[in-house]
């Protein structure tokens, strides 16, 4: 009933932005060439006050849609300057927020950061979710460590709805998919639709993830990986470039603390990468 409701409002707006246009064209020549069709003088007086009328009602009707459509530009710019300065508080919170434990994570020693590292991925995790993308349907955050022997990705920080995801193990299509991908560093994934994506292909039987779109970013710092960063919704183009321009920059602050919470290691992490 509602959106019938709201068809019949839709439909009346649309012939009344075009009906009145027309009325006030028009009722100049009804107000003065009317009472020429008729020759009775008492019926032309009669016309001409009509005329008069129409003339004077449309005008006063167009003065006030005009005035209800300038308060309307009026308001949505005054609610576009509202969000803008809400969404730039949250980004400046947010990041304030992220660098000032950035640089106390720094200041501890390296056993100490290794125990504080899943701490800060949930900050991180936590920030995109509640802060960054507070616009995205259910949206999840997810960081994934990199495992000593390259053969896992588990998670370690989380934010938003639900649960964490599982742990990528290698051996799996979705584990050596994206064990491959972080391993030799591979570009950002943003996916609209996982439907239309190469992941379908390799679902297993009765696999139903939560998600419809994500995106994804490695961990990455100089020639190392430490694991990635994933964003997801169960809405298909849930998420917008400057998203993935957000989700980028927080998988750089937490390729800083991975750098800080272990060395690099010796051995070269893109022995995996084929010809």
């Amino acid at each position: 009933m509602t959106r019938e409701r709201s068809g019949v409002d839709r439909r009346r707006r649309r012939a009344g932005a075009v009906g009145w246009p027309i009325v006030v064209a028009t009722a100049p020549t009804a107000a003065f060439q009317l009472p020429n069709l008729v020759a009775a003088p008492g019926l032309k007086v009669s016309l001409v006050v009509f005329g008069l009328l129409v003339l004077l009602a449309a005008v006063v009707v167009q003065v006030v849609r005009a005035r209800r459509a300038a308060t309307a530009v009026a308001a949505a710019a005054a609610v576009a300057r509202s969000t803008e300065l809400e969404q730039g508080t949250a980004v400046r919170y947010a990041f304030g927020q992220l660098a000032s434990r950035l640089t106390r994570f720094a200041e501890l020693r390296r056993h100490e950061r290794r125990q504080e590292l899943p701490g800060f991925a949930d900050r991180v995790a936590v920030a995109l979710a509640f802060y960054l993308l507070p616009g995205v349907p259910d949206v999840r955050a997810n960081v994934y460590q990199l495992s000593a022997d390259l053969r896992a990705l588990e998670p370690i920080g989380h934010g938003g709805a639900e649960d964490t995801a599982g742990v990528f193990r290698a051996g799996t299509p979705y584990g050596d998919r994206n064990l491959d991908w972080v391993l030799v560093g591979g570009g950002p994934r943003v996916v609209g639709d996982r439907a239309a994506d190469v992941d379908v292909d390799e679902d297993l039987p009765g696999f139903e993830p939560r998600y419809r779109s994500y995106v994804s970013v490695v961990i990455r710092s100089e020639e190392y990986s430490f694991g990635m960063l994933t964003v997801d919704s169960p809405a298909p183009d849930a998420f917008t470039d400057l998203d993935a321009k957000y989700i980028a920059l927080m998988a750089s602050f937490m390729a800083v603390a991975f750098s800080l919470a272990s060395p690099f290691p010796d051995r070269d992490r893109n022995h995996r990468k084929g010809p």
